[in-house]
């Protein structure tokens, strides 16, 4: 047996062999049924794989470097089970709160394509059907907190303005606080969130679509998930209109739009942080770095020209 390299980090034989044995506790088998345990190359966070099984095939979330400072596995868990009452996401197998480990069945899917309409349609209907989802437990997930914390732990010579990829971090922090507080006067409700909507956190194909993924999940905003599918793809203003009008169903008002503006910046602004804290941890962020840095840059100014 041999090291695997994912897209979460490298496991090593010790993950491998820890990961063969949670396998054979929960399904009370043994390795060598076992079979075609492979990466699958999506997720930054944590080291995912499949497995097949007795004629069924599962995916294992093994957790990523840092994951434990990052991730409260409790509200994970809570939250986890709110999403399957909702119908959101009925994949959970198993999982465990002590070690960050899960295991979920594998949804044969085709990927998730931003420029889609019938895909934009399905995942946008799919976020507001979890936030019409009743709140049993309201563990909150504070963004703000959240992002402090980060900072907290993040080396000062690779934060903020002494972070070469974000030149203009400064003039974007002073506008997120003062968006932060402005939204919350907004009177738009707080909600049950996943927090990470973006492409490949949707499970798709012709005839079913999951949002899986509750690691930053909690009772929130919902310009939060909102903020996580826009930032996740390279998307034109055209297209965050878009999004907004089929969100609504509505064309938004004033109120509305400023609104999750505001929370695409606050969410750009989160990842910012999840980047140089995880930069400074040894794994580099790809494609999506800049893209975050774009949209706090951006609708920073142009939310808090329409609350002005």
């Amino acid at each position: 047996m041999q090291e695997i390299q994912t897209t979460g980090g490298i496991l090593r034989v010790e993950d491998l062999n820890f990961i063969y044995k949670v396998i054979c506790e929960v399904f009370n088998c043994n390795k060598e049924q076992i079979i075609n345990l492979e990466p699958l190359q999506k997720g930054l966070s944590n080291s995912v794989l499949t497995f097949e099984l007795n004629g069924g095939k599962y995916v294992f979330r093994f957790p990523g470097l840092g994951s434990e400072i990052l991730i409260d596995r409790g509200r994970e868990s809570m939250i986890q089970s709110q999403a399957n009452d909702a119908r959101v996401d009925t994949t959970l197998v198993a999982m465990s709160v002590s070690d960050g480990w899960k295991i979920a069945r594998y949804i044969n899917n085709r990927g998730f394509d931003y420029k889609n309409v019938s895909d934009i349609v399905r995942g946008i209907r799919l976020i507001h059907k979890l936030h019409e989802a009743p709140v049993k437990v309201r563990y909150e997930f504070d963004v703000k907190s959240k992002w402090e914390n980060i900072k907290e732990m993040t080396p000062e010579d690779q934060y903020g303005d002494n972070y070469s990829d974000f030149p203009e971090f400064s003039a974007i922090r002073d506008r997120v606080y003062k968006l932060y507080e402005l939204a919350k006067k907004d009177g738009i409700p707080k909600c049950l969130t996943q927090g990470d909507s973006r492409d490949e956190n949707f499970l798709i194909n012709d005839s079913e679509i999951y949002l899986t993924d509750w690691e930053y999940a909690g009772y929130g905003d919902p310009g939060f998930d909102i903020g996580t599918y826009i930032c996740g793809g390279d998307h034109s203003r055209e297209e965050v209109d878009r999004v907004l009008f089929i969100y609504f169903g509505h064309e938004p008002n004033s109120i509305e739009k400023r609104h999750f503006y505001a929370w695409i910046a606050i969410t750009g602004f989160f990842y910012m942080h999840w980047t140089m804290f995880k930069e400074a941890s040894g794994q580099k962020i790809g494609y999506l770095k800049p893209l975050w840095y774009r949209f706090a840059r951006d609708y920073s100014k142009l939310a808090l020209e329409m609350y002005e």
